[in-house]
């Protein structure tokens, strides 16, 4: 009876710790993050013009083709970058199907 009192405790301990770990932190970040919340989201008068200038542009980096996402894959460092990760994947594939199969262990 004294052992499951012990382990009742303990147990009762540690998720009252672990519930009081997790709600503080939580608690004084919504406190703190709706007051930066107005400050972080709105520019100065200076941003937004520059901002403004920037995307009027005619040569702005929106309008040249080479500034979409998948055009990466097609340039000479996505290239080299795809295949080191498939030279990483095949080396991975290969040691794995190559490692000593029966463990030898000089204890046994």
């Amino acid at each position: 009876m004294r052992e499951f009192l012990t382990r009742s405790a303990a147990w009762a301990l540690s998720i009252t710790l672990g519930l009081g770990a997790a709600v503080v932190p939580c608690a004084a970040a919504e406190k703190d993050s709706t007051k930066q919340a107005t400050k972080l989201t709105r520019l100065s008068p200076a941003s937004q013009q520059l901002l403004g200038r920037a995307s009027a542009a005619p040569g702005s980096a929106q309008d040249q083709p080479g500034a979409s996402t998948g055009s990466f894959f097609r340039s000479k460092r996505g290239a080299i970058t795809l295949v080191l990760m498939g030279v990483g994947t095949g080396f991975t594939i290969w040691s794995i199907n190559h490692d000593r199969k029966p463990v030898k262990s000089p204890i046994r």
